[in-house]
């Protein structure tokens, strides 16, 4: 009688261990699950910003106002300017020049010289 009682009170040991350990993984999945759907919801990180100038080289001497505007850092004013410029002053023979229309420093001169040429 006493190893039936020995064995009972073992399988109702391992009985309510069992049933712990899957009330334990319920709770801990029922937590996870909203976090994972928080995570699938939020938005993918943006790809890398592309420069409007990468469909190739922009003539300073020849590119139309809107040309120009596929330049990083040129917007339809600024591109106005410049072909203001070289009607007025005539063509660029350096690209340095191109800091004399308003609003083109250093800095923005810098940025757009290797997506310029003079031809």
């Amino acid at each position: 009688m006493k190893t039936i009682f020995t064995q009972l009170t073992i399988c109702a040991a391992a009985l309510l261990s069992l049933t712990t350990l899957s009330f334990a993984q319920t709770q801990t999945t029922e937590k996870a699950a909203p976090k994972a759907a928080v995570m699938a919801t939020k938005k993918a990180p943006k790809a890398a910003k592309t420069t409007k100038a990468e469909v190739g080289m922009v003539s300073l001497n020849k590119a139309t106002a809107k040309e120009l505007e596929s330049l990083p850092g040129i917007g339809p004013a600024i591109a106005e300017r410049i072909v203001a410029y070289r009607t007025e002053q005539g063509k660029f023979s350096e690209l340095s020049e191109l800091m004399e229309v308003k609003g083109i420093g250093e800095k923005k001169l810098a940025q757009l010289r290797p997506h310029l040429t003079l031809d």
